[in-house]
């Protein structure tokens, strides 16, 4: 079989008197009979076969509310959602089952339970959007809700008056815009709008404080906030509530509000806190001026995210890109740390609906063991574990088995966390700046230029690289791979300033970040290039910068054509990004350096292979994988790259060069986010397809 070639037309377009010609732009069309006529040809060029076996099911982690335990339990079509009295085992009763859904390819996206726990609200999707239908389901059967649905949800909660849903609705941009306020038993067409947001690169939101006194409406860009806030109680009869804003945005500054007898509690960048603190302030008098700093951090420091209690708030934050978890009792000011088992993990806080409680409750990810719940007593500065799930049989299942079948033995992996090892090194950028990099692999390990290596790397809008557990890491481990997690510019794990200095006229650092890493690990003696794999975001545009690196590429839903996303205000989320990548539609000089590093405006009919390494390259495999129904980063993109790359690098891949091969997999049911994430099988399908990839291509 060989590769499908796509036809060309090309087409000139011109920005600040400079010409750029795509010859794949017909692409853009999903509606084009063409297009799909030849991601039918891509998806059918390879077929690879996986056997596979799923963790065993773990113990549910329980929400105690009102006399009842809630829980979930995975099932392979989702997540079922119980009940039932607490301390009774005999009695439990089914909420919800993702089966129903399943079927019309739909998944539960979010469930709330109305304050008073009588209603339950829960809102569908289908499988690629971003917007569903909200459903209602009368727990204590005094009413039927059965026939009331809202449409083009995309968010919602209640008000701490059980007749109120508040949602949010968006627009053709994705954008969530409005905000409105319906009645239980009245239809949407009565339904109050209360807010519209008019600035196209801002987002709302809708949330309640964890008192239940405020309802709180979020205008947030990327670079500033704009919070109002209305009593929870308010009685819809009564007409729209009254909003009262708390500061007006201004570029630059961002805030996020909750309250506390009487105060506004404020996570802000305020006063130059690129890294943020909290401040409070009277509900009377609740504009900035009056805004008092009552915690900060240090520079190599940044606050993620505050949940507040009746006496404490708990503090989630970084340092070195590590988790610290604080917690700051707010009678007294006092502050203590909780003491974690490993600082090289991800911490994330689990849902703590209680607030008049001394117990917080949160996850602990390790890159080498799967998560484990802790529960802390802020008052007794006690932790203890609440749930704990297990990769060798020592809690919940015997083991990780994996079976991947593809012209391979078929091999059983059952996983000793105890013969790997965990640590922190640092690479060199080409600019002085110390880049961490998290290190996995087996102890027994041999530093001799010969290991397969896998470089993992996101590196924009600010998101961490977390040392957290990852299923797909475990068969590579077990067969000798070293991986490697990149944490370069354009995420935040240094603080704010990391993240500035990889977005707009720096994203180059980015790229060029994962470049010395790779660099790094060759000349450190972990590996050869004949034996670099490489994955994330800034991955497409490392190996157009050195394609000599790198031998297996896994392009997973690719930003690869990031200047024609650009350059189309009417996508979605295009003006919410000109913050991240510039606005190459106004400024000419964004437009040049979008187009400088852009991978599809960087392939060239030839690749130079630089001397450094040539005498280990032997070329580069390339996984290209995306979702057809996806609307944030869109098909085109990678169909596009793929094409290109067939006619102007066909010569590098087979059949012209055996050892090399170029796969484009376009799913035309999914979306952003791959398989649902209520759908363990079909994750883990798409995860095994990807290491098949990685282990024929380098094993």
């Amino acid at each position: 079989d060989l590769p499908p070639i796509p036809k060309q037309i090309p087409q000139s377009s011109y920005y600040f008197n400079i010409e750029r010609i795509d010859e794949f732009q017909w692409m853009q069309d999903p509606n084009n009979q063409d297009v799909r006529e030849y991601i039918a040809a891509e998806n059918e060029f390879v077929e690879m076969k996986n056997k596979l076996m799923t963790p065993g099911v773990i113990s549910p982690l329980k929400v105690v509310s009102n006399g009842y335990e809630y829980y979930t339990m995975p099932s392979n079509y989702g997540s079922i959602y119980y009940r039932r009295k607490k301390g009774n085992l005999s009695n439990e009763e089914v909420l919800l089952d993702s089966k129903q859904f399943a079927r019309e390819n739909k998944q539960i996206k979010s469930v709330l339970l109305s304050t008073d726990e009588n209603l339950l609200g829960y809102l569908i999707e289908k499988e690629g959007d971003e917007v569903g239908s909200l459903h209602f389901k009368d727990l204590s059967r005094h009413n039927n809700y059965q026939n009331e649905i809202l449409n083009g949800v995309f968010n919602f909660l209640w008000g701490t008056n059980i007749h109120a849903v508040y949602y949010t609705v968006t627009d053709e941009q994705l954008r969530s815009y409005k905000v409105y306020a319906h009645k239980m038993g009245t239809s949407q067409r009565d339904d109050i709008l209360i807010y519209e947001e008019k600035d196209h690169t801002s987002f709302v939101d809708i949330t309640c404080s964890k008192d239940q006194s405020f309802i709180m409406i979020n205008s947030n860009t990327f670079s500033s906030s704009e919070v109002r806030f209305f009593d929870a109680h308010h009685d819809m009869s009564q007409g729209a509530p009254e909003l009262k804003l708390i500061e007006p945005r201004t570029f630059g500054l961002e805030y996020y509000v909750d309250h506390r007898d009487g105060y506004f509690y404020i996570l802000t960048n305020a006063d130059h806190s690129h890294n943020f603190k909290l401040a409070r302030t009277r509900i009377e008098n609740y504009g900035k001026k009056y805004w008092e700093t009552i915690f900060t951090v240090k520079e190599t420091e940044r606050i993620e995210d505050v949940d507040l209690f009746q006496d404490y708030a708990v503090i989630f934050a970084k340092s070195e890109g590590l988790p610290v978890l604080m917690c700051y009792e707010l009678k007294s000011s006092d502050v203590h740390q909780i003491t974690l088992p490993t600082n090289l993990c991800a911490v994330s806080p689990e849902i703590n609906n209680d607030y008049n409680t001394n117990i917080v409750r949160f996850t602990c990810n390790l890159p080498l063991a799967h998560e484990t719940t802790y529960e802390y007593n802020m008052k007794a500065r006690n932790l203890y574990s609440v749930r704990s799930k297990s990769i060798n049989g020592m809690k919940c299942y015997p083991s990780l088995f994996l079976i991947i079948q593809n012209n391979l033995t078929d091999v059983r992996l059952g996983f000793d966390s105890n013969l790997y090892t965990s640590y922190r090194v640092h690479a060199k950028a080409s600019d002085g700046a110390e880049i961490p990099i998290t290190i996995l692999h087996k102890k027994s390990l041999i530093m001799n230029h010969n290991n397969p290596v896998l470089v993992s790397s996101y590196g924009a809008y600010g998101i961490t690289t977390d040392p957290e557990f990852q299923l797909e890491h475990f068969p590579l481990l077990e067969r000798g791979w070293v991986i490697a997690l990149a944490h370069v510019r354009g995420g935040s794990e240094l603080g704010y300033s990391w993240y500035d200095q990889g977005r707009l006229m720096n994203k180059k650092n980015s790229f060029t970040d994962f470049i010395s890493v790779v660099e790094y690990l060759i000349s450190s003696g972990y590996s050869n290039v004949s034996k670099i794999s490489a994955i994330g975001v800034s991955a497409g545009a490392a190996f157009n910068m050195r394609p000599d690196l790198f031998r297996v590429l896994i392009l997973r839903v690719p930003f690869l054509d990031p200047l024609t996303s650009m350059l189309d205000p009417n996508l979605p989320l295009t003006k919410i990004e000109y913050n991240e990548w510039g606005n190459p539609l106004e400024d000419e000089n964004a437009y040049k350096y979008i187009s400088s590093y852009a991978p599809y405006d960087n392939i060239s009919y030839d690749t130079t292979i630089s001397n450094n390494f040539q005498q280990y390259n032997t070329g580069t495999s390339i996984l290209v994988t995306a979702g057809m129904q996806d609307q944030r980063v869109n098909y085109w993109q990678a169909l596009k790259w793929v094409s290109r790359m067939r006619i102007r690098q066909a010569k590098h891949f087979w059949p012209y060069k055996e050892s090399n091969i170029l796969i484009l997999k376009i799913d035309t049911d999914k979306g952003h986010f791959g398989s649902s994430f209520n759908n363990q099988s079909d994750r883990i399908k798409d995860l095994a397809f990807e290491l098949s990839f990685l282990i024929t291509q380098i094993q």
